[in-house]
């Protein structure tokens, strides 16, 4: 009896195997754009243009560029408006917009960009359009959250000034031109000191610096926090040598290398520092001096994972649109779906299109990192 129903299995099975299909799917290219606005720093982005991969393909062949398109920009209830904003190509299918003077990005305004190319007998027209977020006004508060370490409660302080009335994009124009860094001799800024406990070093939960309220209502704004250290050559040691990374926070723990990702190894000339003699190896260790973080949320506690860097830093805060949100489906750090082929709001004329064009409107601020005395 048994063998009987085992045996009609196997021919059920059989039976069914001859009725799935046996073609190969057969890859066909899309385009993808992406591109964006920044109204904080008063910038139009570049827009990149390229073709899907297969998966035998690297996303890096340079046939995989889309190098012959028009690109024009314009606008909806701005002031002033503006039509027909163009781009020329650099590379790699990379287009740089050709600004109007006196630009002026007004929040709550529309931006629809149109783009045109032929491919072999076929002409593409991909179209998108954003709408500005609102100004974010960021200060500090008290933390919602009852810290403690070690069982021993921890004061968050509330009064961490961010000095909003001096960072605005005239304060650092000529750093973001030419990298001039003479700025940081003239700003007021305040300090935290790096704690290395177990509770300030372990997680996303770990015990804040200080605590950040956008001033916003939607406690479920989407926003990207960039923090770029502005003096990896910082002399750590008081020795007289700037030696590049010296100031890398170095911490090879393994909540520091799941949460932050391994040092990195950069090789220094030492020939240009004579007078050492014994090189301390963790001088050529490093975390990427640019840290970017993605939450939900418009009360938020910086802690260690928001910095690599002791020193100077600056923090750029940008409130994403509604484009952003919804292209990550409000998991922008992709923790519960990190293969999920994204909602894009990219149309085009011939089927589907990737890609996303979306706008910002930053807000910066400086702190600067101490080191705990040991």
């Amino acid at each position: 009896m048994t063998f009987n129903k085992i045996s009609r299995i196997f021919i059920f099975l059989f039976l069914g195997c001859n009725e799935l299909p046996t073609d190969s799917p057969v890859y066909e290219k899309k385009p993808v754009m992406f591109g964006s606005i920044d109204a904080g720093f008063n910038q139009l982005e570049s827009i990149y243009l390229s073709w899907t991969n297969d998966l035998s393909t690297s996303h890096l062949n340079s046939n995989n560029f889309i190098e012959n398109a028009e690109i024009t920009l314009s606008t909806v209830d701005n002031i002033p408006n503006y039509d027909n904003i163009s781009y020329e190509h650099f590379e790699n299918g990379e287009y740089h917009p050709i600004l109007p003077p006196n630009l002026s990005i007004t929040p709550g305004s529309q931006w629809n960009v149109s783009v045109n190319f032929d491919y072999l007998n076929d002409n593409y027209q991909l179209f998108s359009s954003t709408i500005i977020p609102d100004e974010i006004n960021i200060s500090s508060t008290e933390s919602l959250i009852p810290w403690n370490c070690n069982g021993t409660p921890v004061l968050v302080d509330s009064n961490f000034n961010l000095f909003q009335s001096q960072n605005n994009t005239q304060l650092i124009s000529d750093w973001l031109e030419n990298g001039d860094l003479s700025f940081l001799d003239d700003i007021l800024i305040d300090s935290i000191t790096y704690k290395t406990n177990e509770c300030y070093t372990s997680s996303f939960v770990s015990v804040p610096f200080f605590t950040l309220d956008l001033g916003v209502e939607n406690e479920n704004i989407i926003s990207r926090y960039t923090t770029i250290s502005l003096e990896p050559n910082k002399d750590m040691n008081d020795d007289g040598y700037n030696i590049p990374y010296e100031a890398a926070i170095f911490d090879t723990t393994l909540s520091a290398t799941a949460f932050k990702g391994p040092m990195n190894f950069y090789e220094i000339d030492y020939s240009n520092f004579q007078n050492i003699d014994e090189i301390p190896y963790e001088w050529g260790w490093y975390r990427d001096p640019i840290d970017r973080i993605n939450l939900t949320g418009n009360i938020v506690d910086i802690m260690w994972l928001f910095f690599d860097y002791y020193g100077i830093n600056m923090m750029i805060i940008q409130p994403m649109g509604n484009e952003y949100s919804n292209y990550y489906e409000g998991d922008p750090d992709e923790f519960n779906a990190p293969y999920k082929l994204r909602t894009t709001n990219i149309q085009s004329n011939m089927g589907d299109a990737y890609g996303l064009f979306y706008s910002t409107n930053s807000k910066f601020f400086f702190f600067n990192v101490i080191k705990e005395v040991e």
